[in-house]
């Protein structure tokens, strides 16, 4: 099938999609993740709140906000008190629970006080007087999880129950170095919280990681699993998501993040 034929194939569908609204009104778990998710003059903003609302739009569904900690949003989903919980990787023991839904893609950078620290884990495990933070329940990918746990076994890496916590270790020199979401880091950065010669190292050992919506397996219903993932479908393609991010981390890293979404 033509390109053509088939994005007009795809806009029909998630126009018929759009005609009738979901079965009920779904329960989603938000988080403070930098601009994917933060709370100002206590409004919930940011890429994912943004999302949502198109997608209620769009869609017809009711989609209510539950702001609490990522920690919480995790356990609340597992166990099926919210029905979709956003800003997830993919991993094996959520697909059990829920099914996901990409809509764009996270970068796991280094952020370090200084220039002088290594531009791999790799390297700076080889420097044992550098300590490494990472926040407790953020998942990292195959690739850096491999890297991370022998430094945790060592201690020459922490955990931090937030990124705000861990920047703040950043700025007291209690580690020298830390992962962070670019969506995170770069808020971050903006509000003055990260050392002021900070660096951001774009680490070989770390890909750029899809990431999406997982809607709950038990308390979803397939056709309104099907009726969000068209939207968001045509959300990607139509280029919004893009012009999205670009909104709040500027044009050139919505760049790097949907540099791969030309050619899918």
């Amino acid at each position: 099938m033509k390109p053509a034929a088939a994005a007009a194939l795809l806009a029909l569908a998630a126009s018929q999609a759009a005609t009738a609204a979901c079965s009920r009104e779904l329960q989603v778990g938000v988080s403070d993740l930098g601009y994917s998710a933060f709370l100002r003059d206590g409004r919930i903003q940011g890429v994912v709140p943004d999302l949502l609302d198109e997608l209620a739009r769009r869609s017809g569904c009711k989609l209510t906000m539950r702001y609490m900690p990522r920690a919480r949003v995790q356990l609340e989903f597992e166990q099926g008190g919210i029905d979709m919980l956003t800003s997830a990787m993919r991993a094996a023991d959520r697909d059990r629970v829920g099914h996901f839904l990409p809509y764009a893609y996270t970068e796991l950078d280094l952020v370090a006080a200084t220039a002088q620290v290594p531009q791999s884990l790799k390297a700076l495990a080889a420097k044992p007087e550098l300590k490494l933070g990472i926040v407790r329940g953020v998942r990292l990918g195959e690739a850096l999880e491999a890297r991370v746990a022998p430094l945790l076994a060592s201690r020459q890496a922490e955990y931090s129950p937030d990124f705000n916590n861990l920047a703040a270790k950043l700025v007291a020199g209690r580690v020298q170095a830390g992962i962070f979401p670019n969506m995170i880091h770069a808020r971050l950065r903006r509000e003055g919280q990260l050392p002021a010669g900070a660096v951001v190292v774009d680490l070989p050992e770390a890909g750029t990681e899809p990431i999406g919506l997982y809607l709950h397996r038990a308390n979803v219903l397939e056709e309104d699993v099907r009726q969000l993932q068209a939207q968001l479908a045509l959300l990607r393609r139509e280029g919004w998501l893009q012009q999205l991010y670009a909104r709040y981390v500027g044009e050139a890293e919505a760049r790097r993040l949907f540099r791969n979404e030309a050619v899918r």
